[in-house]
């Protein structure tokens, strides 16, 4: 029985998590508005990386993973910051699109910086309790791959 109750308050927490993490607060990191699928395919999407830009001849592998369907520019990061990094589809892209270039461009960076990307699964500590908060936390970071925020 508690295990029950706890299962289900574990699935409206996750559940809740999900709606709040699209709500969109006007002028708070994103447009008041949310652009069309077209005008949102053809934005540039941008990492500032700590490095050179003269250390990025060659595109990294996530974003070279894409080909040619996105286009690429990098340039000094303004106020001597290190490289920007910006990418944007050349044609149509679907919103999982989108969020596959995000993540690419997440994962660039930290390639660049790190050498790696870094990963919290599998957990080198073992297995997190299935609580209401471990389930919470785990619905999160999964939900958080493609956004990038948690």
């Amino acid at each position: 029985m508690a295990n029950s109750l706890l299962s289900r308050a574990a699935d409206a927490g996750g559940a809740l998590l999900g709606r709040l993490q699209s709500v969109r607060l006007p002028g708070v990191g994103t447009a008041s508005a949310k652009d069309d699928p077209a005008t949102a395919a053809r934005r540039w999407r941008a990492v500032t990386v700590l490095a050179d830009p003269g250390r990025l001849t060659e595109l990294p592998a996530p974003l070279a993973a894409l080909g040619d369907r996105v286009e690429t520019r990098v340039i000094p990061a303004p106020g001597d910051k290190g490289t920007e990094l910006a990418a944007r589809y050349r044609g149509p892209a679907t919103d999982e699109d989108i969020g596959r270039l995000r993540q690419a461009l997440r994962e660039a960076k930290q390639l660049v910086e790190v050498g790696e990307v870094l990963r919290m699964d599998p957990r080198p500590h073992g297995e997190r309790a299935q609580t209401p908060g471990g389930r919470l936390l785990d619905g999160a970071v999964a939900a958080s791959r493609r956004e990038g925020v948690l």
